[in-house]
């Protein structure tokens, strides 16, 4: 059941994206052993690209850094990617060979895709947002679309399992960001797996792997959509099983929280105005930046800057773009605005800060 060639110890690792083809969703799955992949769109690609290479490294396996502009495309299209295309994956990458690459574990990374990890053995650590988890064996974690990961300490006999799907199709799924158990999930996106619970979701992934496999099959792409909500509902399930849920009320200033978050996440590039979030969210500016202090002890404006400024620094420390082109990605002004803004937050310029991050 190994699916990468090197020498590391791994076990099962397969990508589920998601299709959009006349109107309809389905999943195309691959394995790294196929040498072909499937992906949603080119941002999603590179997120995946990086936080699967780093966990599934037998070492500290590097990644390379993206050479371009992220595409700004937000349709799914259907794009088949082999070995022989260097802005995706490449036999030097996946069989840990060295050339011109990155650390993945010294950067911080925006996931465009919803996912969960289930580790097997050793021990591996997680950074969501500004929360540090230390994920060990039968623990699961989930990861939300537009999470900041931080992945780093991973031990020498971590052996896991990783499952992502595309942004989209996680939209389909019918949970509500305001409701209770989304805001438990995202409140608590690292938890031990009961026994029982554990085998029944890898029974569920190992058949999903297989199924998918059964080409000849006329409904294989319905079938196998439907067992990946199957897998995602399981999750929720188990989330609901759990007592700590029945004792945790999500007050309405907790669910704006979180709808602030979302949707900075989301707007952060086109939109720094406190007013714009606070009318997004029918109350007052004054009301918002009120609810982000007591959250988090920072106003919503400090929020919009941090979160703004954390894009920056992994702009900057993961790709080649000029100071002028992430100026540009950004939606600020020109160059010398953005780099007033930086240096007002961090008390060093753009330039600055790469040469004393990236070696």
């Amino acid at each position: 059941m190994k699916l990468i060639s090197s020498s590391s110890d791994l076990y099962i690792l397969f990508i589920v994206c998601c299709t959009k083809v006349c109107g309809r969703y389905s999943i195309k799955l691959s394995l790294f052993e196929d040498k072909m992949f499937y992906f949603g769109n080119y941002g999603f690609c590179i997120c995946i690209r990086k936080l699967i290479m780093f966990i599934f490294s037998p070492e500290k396996e590097k990644i390379g850094a993206m050479k371009s502009k992220p595409s700004k495309r937000s349709t799914l299209e259907h794009l088949v990617f082999d070995t022989t295309n260097e802005s995706f994956f490449d036999n030097s990458v996946l069989d840990g060979a060295d050339s011109d690459l990155l650390l993945l574990e010294e950067y911080p990374h925006i996931i465009d895709a919803a996912g969960l990890c289930i580790c097997m053995e050793g021990e591996i650590e997680i950074t969501i947002g500004s929360q540090s988890y230390p994920v060990k064996k039968d623990d699961l974690c989930i990861i939300f679309p537009n999470d900041i990961l931080y992945v780093r300490n991973k031990s020498a006999d971590f052996k896991g399992y990783l499952l992502v799907c595309t942004t989209d199709f996680f939209q389909l799924l019918n949970v509500a960001s305001g409701t209770s158990i989304y805001l438990y999930i995202k409140d608590n996106p690292c938890i031990s797996l009961k026994d029982k619970d554990r085998e029944s979701l890898i029974r569920m992934c190992d058949f999903l792997k297989e199924y998918d496999l059964r080409r000849e099959h006329p409904y294989r792409e319905e079938i196998s959509k439907h067992l990946m909500f199957s897998i995602i509902y399981e999750v929720i399930g188990i989330y609901k099983k759990g007592e700590p849920l029945k004792q945790v009320p999500y007050s309405r200033k907790n669910q704006l929280y979180f709808n602030f978050i979302e949707l900075l996440a989301k707007s952060y590039s086109m939109h720094r105005e406190l007013e714009f979030y606070a009318d997004k969210l029918c109350i007052t500016s004054r009301h918002l930046s009120n609810i982000c202090k007591e959250m988090t002890g920072q106003t919503a404006k400090e929020c919009i800057n941090r979160h703004l400024i954390t894009n920056i620094k992994i702009l900057l420390e993961t790709t080649d773009m000029t100071i002028a082109q992430i100026s540009e990605e950004l939606n600020f002004p020109n160059a010398s605005f953005f780099t007033k803004f930086f240096k007002e937050q961090t008390k060093m310029t753009p330039k600055e800060y790469r040469n004393a991050n990236v070696s």
